[in-house]
């Protein structure tokens, strides 16, 4: 996260999947943490703001005393063992950066994992000058060489994609299933996981015609 994209409509898309997980009780003790890049010039209102975009309270903000620069401190202060939003301003590194404080890697991903075994993790990933599919699958790719059997679900657009991630299958297959089943026939074009999902397609109503028909009349 970063303070200059603060309050864009990206702010609200996110808050809406969270509020839509929360309200459904899928989320579990949830807290975000936004991994801004550029703490230093964040005030107490600035985070209130990036609370209520996000459809939490003030205190499931992860508090930090480190900044991004130092990873292993920064890492080490998340104590929360619930389920967790990570926030980086570009997603889940792949390859070699330049700009280490705009990504989360898979070993310090791993690791807030394997932290809490029943945690489901979600994680933004912006994506750029390539399919969103693409993507995310050299994300799990990465993901996949610091953690065996790994869970996931990924709600796809054409510029981001927002992941789940869990060492427990049925976390995940419980978010597919939701977004799924509020997505309805857009679901496969926008919902991808592994476990897939099992969903309950609403039940199609007879026509005015056909109810004549079955009844006799």
């Amino acid at each position: 996260m970063n303070l200059k994209f603060l309050g864009d409509a990206l702010d609200h898309w996110k808050g809406s999947l969270f509020e839509s997980l929360q309200t459904a009780k899928i989320l579990q003790d949830f807290a975000v943490d936004l991994m801004a890049s550029d703490i230093e010039p964040w005030k107490q209102e600035d985070l209130s703001l990036f609370a209520r975009l996000r459809r939490i309270n003030n205190d499931q903000i992860i508090p930090h005393r480190f900044a991004l620069r130092d990873r292993g401190g920064y890492f080490a202060e998340i104590s929360h063992s619930g389920d967790l939003f990570l926030d980086p301003d570009t997603g889940v590194v792949t390859k070699r950066v330049k700009e280490r404080q705009c990504y989360v890697y898979p070993t310090e991903i791993r690791r807030v994992l394997e932290a809490s075994s029943n945690r489901l993790l979600i994680i933004y990933q912006h994506v750029r000058g390539q399919r969103t599919s693409i993507r995310v699958d050299n994300v799990l790719g990465a993901i996949r060489k610091q953690i065996s059997g790994l869970a996931w679900c990924s709600y796809e657009s054409s510029t981001l994609a927002i992941g789940s991630f869990a060492l427990k299958p049925e976390r995940t297959i419980e978010v597919a299933a939701h977004f799924r089943n509020l997505l309805g026939s857009h679901a496969d074009r926008r919902i991808r996981s592994d476990p897939p999902s099992c969903y309950n397609q609403p039940e199609e109503q007879p026509n005015a015609d056909q109810s004549s028909i079955r009844h006799g009349h």
